[in-house]
C-alpha cells in the first residue's frame, strides 16, 4: 500500500513538472521577441513632449484666494481683563436657579 502512495506521488510530481515545461514552451513560441520585427529608428533627437491635454486656467483681475479658517494665519486675541475698581454689571433680577 505505501509503495503505491509513493508512486502516484512521484507520478503526480513529474506530470505537473512536464506540463509546466510544456506551458512555458508554448508561451515562449508566442511571445514576440526583442529585437524583431521593425527595429528602432535612428534618430540624434529625442521626440518632442505631448501638446497638454488642458489649457491652464485663465488669471482673472482682482481674484484673489483668501486664508481659509483654522490655518493659524491669525490667532485671536485673548479677551481683555477687568480693571480693579471697575464697575460690574448687575445681573437682572429674575428667579434664582
Amino acid at each position: 500500500m505505501r509503495r503505491k502512495l509513493y508512486l502516484v506521488i512521484i507520478f503526480v510530481v513529474l506530470t505537473a513538472v512536464a506540463a509546466t515545461g510544456a506551458y512555458l514552451r508554448q508561451r515562449g513560441k508566442a511571445a514576440p521577441k526583442p529585437g524583431a520585427g521593425q527595429a528602432a529608428a535612428n534618430c540624434d533627437t529625442p521626440a518632442p513632449p505631448p501638446p497638454p491635454t488642458a489649457p491652464p486656467p485663465p488669471k482673472l483681475p482682482g481674484f484673489a484666494i483668501e486664508t481659509a479658517c483654522g490655518t493659524g494665519a491669525e490667532t485671536p486675541k485673548p479677551a481683555a481683563k477687568a480693571k480693579a475698581g471697575a464697575k460690574v454689571k448687575a445681573k437682572p433680577k429674575g428667579k434664582p436657579r
